[in-house]
């Protein structure tokens, strides 16, 4: 990618998620400089167009990506209007295209997001004839938002290419208790070591998002259903990206259930709206008696109950952990599992040697991401 074509970029995603997001940006042809730093909520990288495209219709772990337009220092609002009015906003917003401001500031004399928006909106308004103005509360999925950050008088400009978040992929219309976010779900399933083809099981399937996750990895789809999405109103973006072509998934094996028979109902949904239902085994059936367990070695994935957010006592749920490890220990060696947990000592209960993956945010609670294989001095234990 020559460096002319190479567009300065930040990939945001959940603190916790940027290696994996870094790794993903990588293997999609990005050029990611420097090691993330976990916690900062994204990775920068470089990409050209078309870059810019792959990366918003294939990224699993990520929820925006933003172009950055200009960066500059102020210390007043004269300043700042100043210099954001010369930034070239009619070289990246189509005219007529839906748009948005959104404003923050921290550590700054820029300190009322009011004010930063509406001379932010006033010189977009300026640089680009045409354009239809939502308002904050309004959504559109497609719609170009820009952005200010000023952060101790430092101001970043970006435009979001992405539009409606990429972790709403539009197939997870019904819901169990306590959904999973899809985009910490694939983070679980990439963390895995999952190669694609070999048995996959989720004993505590919930809505089915695990599930679902794999197998559109398996099959080489995007993530997401087909979607809109804000660069189709930048310029020069149109007919950018490539076309996928799914695999055929003859042999591809995975396994959901769980106790509940809602939940069940919902995550076959789901799956046929995500258009993998042919390649999904539903099943409601404890966790003791779960159809992933009854073969050989599997990949095992799995949002395990947090308590808090089901409404159970923590502390009773140390049987669940204990089975759930029991349960994998006996599908012999090479079997890989991942959990998200909430309580780390829950974790533990399962007596696998489980490792931490990453540590993110979800419905307002810490969660961990374990992983771990089962070897041959645990194979079989009780």
């Amino acid at each position: 990618m020559p460096d002319s074509d190479a567009l300065p970029l930040f990939v945001a995603c959940l603190p916790g998620l940027e290696e994996l997001v870094a790794a993903e940006c990588e293997a999609l042809g990005a050029h990611v400089g420097r090691p993330p730093r976990v916690g900062g909520g994204g990775v920068a990288c470089r990409a050209d167009r078309a870059g810019v495209v792959r990366l918003n219709r294939w990224l699993g772990c990520a929820s925006h990506v933003l172009l950055r337009v200009v960066r500059f220092r102020a210390r007043h609002f004269a300043e700042f209007d100043k210099r954001v009015r010369a930034a070239p906003f009619a070289e990246w917003i189509e005219a007529g295209a839906c748009v948005q401001v959104r404003a923050s500031s921290a550590r700054s004399k820029l300190y009322h997001t009011g004010g930063l928006a509406e001379r932010l909106r006033n010189a977009v308004d300026a640089g680009v004839p045409g354009l239809r103005w939502l308002g904050p509360d309004d959504e559109d999925d497609a719609a170009v938002v820009v952005h200010v950050r000023v952060f101790e008088d430092e101001c970043f400009v970006s435009i979001d290419t992405t539009g409606r978040p990429l972790h709403a992929r539009g197939y997870r219309l019904a819901t169990a208790k306590a959904p999973l976010r899809e985009d910490i779900a694939h983070a679980l399933v990439l963390a895995s070591g999952w190669d694609r083809s070999s048995p996959f099981g989720d004993p505590m399937c919930g809505s089915g998002t695990i599930p679902i996750v794999a197998a559109r990895l398996a099959l080489g789809l995007p993530p997401s259903l087909p979607r809109r999405f804000a660069y189709e109103h930048l310029v020069g973006f149109a007919g950018s990206g490539e076309q996928e072509h799914p695999a055929e998934g003859a042999s591809l094996r995975i396994a959901a259930s769980d106790r509940d028979a809602g939940a069940i109902a919902a995550a076959q949904a789901n799956a046929v709206r995500a258009g993998v239902g042919a390649h999904i085994e539903f099943e409601m059936a404890p966790l003791s008696a779960a159809p992933i367990f009854r073969g050989g070695a599997a990949t095992v994935v799995s949002n395990a109950p947090f308590g808090l957010r089901v409404g159970s006592d923590p502390g009773r749920l140390a049987p669940v952990y204990q089975t759930f490890g029991a349960r994998c220990r006996y599908l012999g060696p090479g079997t890989a599992v991942a959990l998200l947990v909430a309580d780390r000592r829950l974790g533990l209960r399962t007596g696998l040697p489980l490792r931490s993956a990453f540590l993110t945010n979800h419905g307002g609670l810490k969660v961990r991401g374990l992983v771990g294989a089962v070897d041959d001095a645990l194979a079989g234990s009780a």
